[in-house]
């Protein structure tokens, strides 16, 4: 009994001995070769408090002056017409060298889907520094790609599958942005000078009801238009869209939110039906049309909630007469909308509707009408039919005149897509660029390029003379697409 109390003290004293020699060593030995942890020597950025309050546009900084212009305009979402076709005369090559179409300049974005407005020689972008926790109008030189200003402020967002999705809307005098959290912002299209701003969230959402706010899943997508001076939002919380006096920031008018339609990623649509002119949205909850002119501009002319997917983001589609196209997202598919005259007022029917794997559908991008042809680029889930490049009639919006075939497939179909002439550019989602001639009802492939080692290059293209703009996730890109010489 004493051996084995002698066994048990020997191996419990050795035991304890190695454990105070490993703590001296840990704590008192090599105490000298550690370093007090100070911001910014591991080459991050010093974490600094940010307000809660949102101050829209609160700061401005000058990168450089004006150096050259540039021909071309492309000044908001889907161009002059909102047509995504370029009416520009300048000529465009039919096809490319090795190297593909020339790479006049680049800049680093943070990551979004936000596409360019071009105007008086400038590119405007709204774009979202991670690092400062800012959103910011950026705005560059569409000959050189320097950056000429900056109008930004602090909002503190967390990734939601990237940041900025949205086009501002350019004029001579004005640039009015909507920021990846209502926030929208006018300011002077050449000096950057903060004219107004108004958050959205704050004015417009709809308190006490569930959802009552405004921002929409993956921020918002919704593009603002400017129409003869005043910016056109539609907020979709209490007032179903708003106009606000650009040179002022004046409120008006405001359409009632009656079927409490939500803000989608839509954007307004300006059509002429029955030869009234008006503003078409497609929130999530329903479709409607809203007075554009005259003394009850703001009023909603008709509406309809019998079509109204859970996510929209391709944006509604005249058809001429009196008939549009929506669609929706993931699987939703498309619906053809009627609107017909009834003395002093409208009706409003949804003609027809079918699923993505059953006719013409778009997830993310808005078809192009041209003539009698609608040109899309279908989504993942539409069968047999996915992510193939497809012509349909405006009278069948269920059978293809013409596809791409099974063979040639571009990205998970979500990638934009572009007119000028008798040319189509389309961008897949790794930045792979084709080019193709249309004629008709078919397409012909003339060229495709791998631009850049991008990802996600969701963002819509624009044109400018004989540059073609385009992005990924955290690229702006500018290529000459003219005929070289």
């Amino acid at each position: 009994m004493t051996e084995r109390i002698y066994r048990i003290f020997v191996v419990g004293f050795i035991t304890a001995l190695f454990a105070g020699i490993l703590i001296w060593w840990l704590f008192r030995n090599q105490a000298k070769d550690f370093t007090e942890n100070v911001p910014g020597m591991d080459n991050r950025p010093e974490l600094i408090p940010r307000p809660e309050t949102v101050v829209i546009g609160e700061f401005f900084s000058s990168m450089a002056a004006f150096d050259e212009p540039a021909p071309g305009s492309w000044p908001r979402f889907r161009g002059s017409d909102f047509d995504n076709i370029s009416k520009d005369p300048t000529p465009l090559a039919d096809s490319w060298g090795p190297g593909g179409p020339p790479l006049l300049w680049h800049a680093s974005l943070g990551e979004g889907y936000a596409g360019a407005a071009v105007h008086n020689g400038r590119v405007y972008i709204l774009d979202y520094n991670e690092r400062t926790k800012a959103d910011m109008l950026r705005c560059f030189s569409l000959e050189t790609g320097t950056e000429l200003w900056r109008r930004w402020y602090y909002v503190d967002m967390k990734r939601n599958h990237g940041y900025s999705r949205t086009i501002p809307a350019v004029t001579d005098e004005y640039v009015v942005t909507l920021g990846p959290r209502s926030h929208v912002m006018c300011v002077d299209a050449v000096s950057g000078d903060l004219i107004w701003s108004v958050d959205l969230e704050s004015e417009y959402s709809i308190p006490g009801v569930h959802r009552g706010g405004i921002t929409p899943d993956f921020y918002a997508g919704q593009c603002p238009l400017i129409d003869n001076g005043v910016a056109v939002i539609a907020p979709g919380g209490t007032s179903l869209m708003i106009g606000i006096e650009c040179s002022t920031g004046k409120i008006l008018w405001e359409t009632p939110n009656p079927h409490q339609i939500r803000m989608s990623h839509c954007s307004v649509m300006p059509m002429t039906i029955h030869g009234r002119k008006m503003y078409v949205y497609h929130g999530v909850g329903g479709v409607s049309g809203v007075a554009a002119d005259g003394p009850d501009t703001g009023r909603i002319l008709w509406s309809t909630t019998e079509w109204g997917p859970a996510i929209v983001a391709a944006s509604p589609l005249f058809l001429g007469d009196n008939q549009l196209i929506v669609f929706g997202a993931y699987g939703a598919g498309g619906a053809r909308i009627t609107v017909n005259r009834e003395g002093s007022g409208y009706s409003v029917s949804v003609t027809e509707q079918h699923k993505s794997a059953e006719g013409i559908s778009s997830d993310q991008q808005t078809p192009i009408l041209l003539g009698e042809h609608i040109w899309c680029l279908m989504p993942e889930n539409s069968a047999e039919l996915r992510r193939q490049l497809a012509c349909f009639h405006k009278s069948d919006i269920l059978v293809p005149v013409w596809t791409s075939g099974r063979e040639n497939r571009y990205g998970r179909g979500l990638g934009p897509y572009i007119v000028s002439g008798d040319k189509m550019y389309l961008l897949d989602d790794d930045a792979n660029l084709y080019l193709f001639r249309l004629d008709g009802k078919s397409a012909v492939e003339l060229a495709r390029h791998h631009i850049l080692d991008g990802i996600e290059a969701w963002g819509p293209l624009a044109i400018a003379g004989n540059r073609l703009i385009m992005r990924d996730a955290r690229n702006l890109v500018c290529l000459d697409i003219g005929i070289q010489n």
